[in-house]
């Protein structure tokens, strides 16, 4: 009964700092859908720099192969825009597994454009939309909510 107490414990414990973490990466990732939503190619390349750091520093997790080299693609469009964006549908689609599978701290919007065929995730529910800036700010829709 001791041991089955202990690993319950600690399996939740776990569970609960991944949670912080996954509140962490999704921190992270923000800044960077932010200014692509804005086209501002110099801070989307800062956030995507601190993302990837996030990333690589962070302890093992499912998906964190994938996220690392969707992360560093991301950062290597350094200050070309274009290519930022185009990064940006695979580090959302691998963000969105992480959030639906853990506990955030706040709502989370799991929006597509359907004109780019992508997703992102923002934190509020109105549309705007990252792969076209000012251009079609609202294009898009709500594809799910955690």
């Amino acid at each position: 009964m001791k041991k089955t107490i202990v690993a319950i414990t600690v399996m939740l414990f776990g569970i609960s700092a991944f949670a912080q973490n996954t509140n962490n990466l999704l921190n992270n990732y923000l800044p960077v859908k932010n200014a692509l939503v804005n086209s501002d190619a110099k801070a989307a390349a800062t956030a995507s720099a601190s993302l990837n750091n996030v990333v690589k520093n962070e302890g093992d997790f499912a998906q964190k192969a994938d996220l690392l080299k969707a992360t560093e693609k991301l950062n290597k469009a350094g200050n070309n825009l274009e290519k930022q964006r185009a990064a940006l549908n695979d580090v959302s689609t691998i963000m969105w597994k992480l959030v639906k599978a853990n506990k955030v701290s706040q709502p989370v919007y799991y929006q597509y454009c359907p004109m780019k065929k992508a997703y992102w995730l923002s934190e509020e529910k109105e549309i705007k939309n990252p792969y076209y800036g000012s251009s079609m700010l609202t294009c898009g829709k709500v594809e799910d909510k955690k």
